[in-house]
């Protein structure tokens, strides 16, 4: 249920950011480099739909969920420190700090404790 949840919030976020006036408007970016903007929107899209893949099978992709959480985290530091220099507005940062967060903490508590070892591959 975590990774589809990311998945939404991913798609959303990258389907928007794909049209840069909208993107302006919903995120507060006071955009100067719109096809920067696109491109990563094309990029949260894609990551979107393959948390939607991982949801799908929950064992396999089990493993990656501590990767994921950390790289939410990361995102939302990334988001804390473009608002401490001045260049996000309050709105573009908080709203991301704290979905990445909960995400993060919700799929940090869902990884697996220990990982399973790789098995051979028959010969």
């Amino acid at each position: 249920m975590a990774f589809r949840v990311a998945s939404v919030w991913l798609t959303l976020a990258g389907i928007t950011l794909l049209f840069p006036v909208l993107a302006d408007r919903v995120f507060a970016l006071n955009l100067t480099n719109w096809g920067l903007a696109s491109e990563y929107g094309g990029v949260l899209l894609i990551t979107g739909v393959m948390y939607w893949v991982f949801a799908r099978d929950d064992e396999r992709y089990a493993p990656l969920t501590g990767l994921v959480a950390l790289g939410m985290l990361l995102n939302a530091a990334i988001n804390a420190y473009w608002w401490a220099v001045g260049h996000y507005a309050l709105q573009t940062a908080i709203f991301n700090m704290v979905i990445n967060t909960a995400l993060a903490a919700w799929l940090w508590t869902l990884r697996p404790r220990a990982v399973p070892p790789v098995p051979a591959h028959p010969r």
